[in-house]
């Protein structure tokens, strides 16, 4: 079976994307990616393996103005070189995780009666999901409060499924996986992730509490993002040496999760699915400005597990975070408690359930070695 795999633009889009690939591919399945130049997909999916034809595709803006009549015709563009490559590669189904990256594949698929499966990662859904809801024949979901959303004509094509999670994400050694990122295998660990790109406020936030957090037994590995890096390391150099390691970018997240005690995060779709999975307590600081401020969605089904604590980004402060970062690191049973409340939220068998979907709809069942 051959199946178009589209969506992207952010790691919460292009992470699950990989992870069915994965599992469609474990399968015995054919995929090819469709995605952007400008997008993360551009470089996360070749390095995954996995080829990907590029179309064009913008963000559209909700106001009226040049831009927005603009980025309408690129995708309208988009919209008619999907088309093509549908025709010509003939695809058993596509499926969308999400993100203007995915809109004209969508689109195309929609015109041309292709069978079409959505994936929604987020308690909210996209504005592109939405849009295309009418026309697919599965919209998978990740969280349970999500569905209604889609309005009561997709109730019986709603499927909870959770976020499919890639296969190296879970597992791994403490040990080695600290000494990996040149960090004490003894010493309780703090994971700093800011999404792919990294996070200003969280960024600033961790380098002025940094002190603090080493001061009293902690580690930490921050991923500061590239265009953040050589900032931040000028503003920490004076920690070298004390337990404090920023990198730009984490290419192997199953390492960095493997190395820590707690994370501190946003709370995009993919690092709630990835975090759950391998059971971190999280404090969480939304982003504030995603649509529908769906990480607070997000986040709250972690925090009222128990899982873990939010701070607003708008509350975000030094002192704060420390306060919640050490109330786990230095308290062993909480830890423990929001580990074993993190684990309980996670869906390992997302990836397989996205798998049967498809082959449902593709109108093929083959045995899936998953």
């Amino acid at each position: 079976m051959k199946i178009f795999l589209t969506g992207g633009g952010t790691g919460g889009h292009v992470c699950p994307a990989i992870a069915i690939a994965e599992a469609l591919r474990q399968a015995g399945h054919e995929v090819l990616f469709v995605g952007t130049r400008g997008g993360l997909e551009a470089r996360a999916v070749p390095a995954a393996g996995y080829p990907i034809v590029h179309l064009p595709s913008r963000p559209v803006s909700r106001k009226l103005s040049p831009d927005a009549l603009l980025s309408l015709a690129v995708t309208g563009a988009g919209v008619v070189a999907a088309a093509r490559l549908l025709a010509r590669e003939r695809p058993n189904a596509i499926a969308s995780t999400g993100g203007y990256a995915g809109a004209a594949l969508g689109f195309a698929a929609a015109i041309l009666r292709v069978p079409a499966l959505l994936f929604e990662p987020n308690a909210i859904p996209g504005r592109t999901t939405l849009l295309l809801s009418r026309w697919a024949r599965r919209i998978a979901v990740a969280y349970a409060e999500c569905g209604p959303r889609f309005g009561a004509q997709a109730e019986a094509r709603v499927v909870l499924t959770g976020t499919p999670v890639r296969p190296d994400i879970g597992g791994g050694d403490p040990v080695a996986a600290r000494e990996a990122f040149g960090l004490d295998p003894n010493r309780p660990t703090l994971l700093v992730v800011g999404g792919s790109a990294g996070a200003r406020s969280i960024n600033n936030a961790v380098i002025a509490a940094a002190p603090a957090l080493l001061d009293a037994g902690a580690q930490i590995l921050h991923q500061t993002g590239r265009a953040n890096i050589e900032g931040v390391k000028a503003a920490t150099a004076h920690l070298a040496g004390r337990g404090y390691v920023p990198v730009d970018y984490l290419e192997n997240m199953g390492t960095a999760y493997a190395a820590a005690d707690l994370i501190l995060c946003r709370s995009g779709a993919s690092t709630i699915a990835e975090v759950t999975t391998c059971g971190l307590p999280a404090v969480m600081v939304p982003y504030p400005y995603a649509v529908g401020d769906h990480q607070t969605y997000n986040a709250r089904a972690l925090a009222d597990a128990g899982a873990g604590r939010i701070i607003p980004d708008r509350e975000l402060t030094p002192e704060g975070l420390a306060d919640a970062v050490l109330f786990y690191l230095n308290n062993r049973e909480a830890c423990q408690r929001a580990s074993a409340a993190s684990r309980s939220l996670a869906r390992p068998d997302a990836a397989a359930s996205i798998v049967r979907l498809l082959e449902e709809m593709g109108g093929t069942m083959i045995q899936s070695q998953l």
